[in-house]
C-alpha cells in the first residue's frame, strides 16, 4: 500500500538560494533528518544530480537506495530506482514558489513501504518525514 502527502512551507530566502541547497545532494546529509550518506553518481549538461545514492535512518532499520531526478525551472522531482529491503517504490517532489524574495517551497511524497506496517503508521511516518524535512529546510535560511 502506498502513502501519499505534501506539506508547503515558507522560507525566508529568494527562490534561487533555496533551488541551489536543494539541489546540492551531495551535502543534503548535513542538514536533511535521518540522511546518513548522500553521494551524487552522475549529474546532467548543467551539473545538477541525475541520480544519487542515499541511506537513510528509516527509524526501525537503515534503507541505501538510489533516486533518479528531473529538474524543472521551479523544483524538481525523483523517482527510486530500484525496490530495497525497506522501500517498494518512492517518488517525490520540491515545488518552489517565488513570494516577493521569500519562497513557498512543497514537498510532496509518495512511498510503497516493504515493511509489513499497518497504513495508519505508515502515513503517520510520513507526515513526520514532511514536517521533519520542510522545518529542517527553513532552518538552513
Amino acid at each position: 500500500m502506498s502513502v501519499k502527502d505534501s506539506r508547503t512551507v515558507t522560507v525566508n530566502a529568494p527562490v534561487a538560494d533555496v533551488l541551489a541547497k536543494l539541489q546540492d545532494v551531495a551535502n543534503q546529509s548535513s542538514w536533511f533528518p535521518g540522511c546518513l550518506e548522500s553521494e551524487v553518481i552522475e549529474t546532467d549538461d548543467q551539473g545538477r544530480p541525475k541520480r544519487a545514492r542515499l541511506v537513510q535512518d528509516q527509524k526501525v532499520t537503515k534503507d541505501e537506495f538510489q533516486l533518479d531526478y528531473v529538474h524543472m525551472d521551479n523544483g524538481f522531482s525523483w523517482t527510486l530506482v530500484e525496490p530495497t529491503k525497506v522501500q517498494k517504490s518512492q517518488s517525490g517532489s520540491w515545488t518552489l514558489v517565488d513570494k516577493g524574495g521569500k519562497t513557498e517551497a512543497t514537498l510532496e511524497l509518495e512511498i510503497d513501504t516493504s515493511m509489513p506496517l499497518p497504513g495508519f503508521v505508515q502515513k503517520k511516518t510520513l507526515k513526520g518525514t514532511l514536517k521533519d524535512a520542510t522545518n529542517a529546510l527553513v532552518k538552513q535560511f
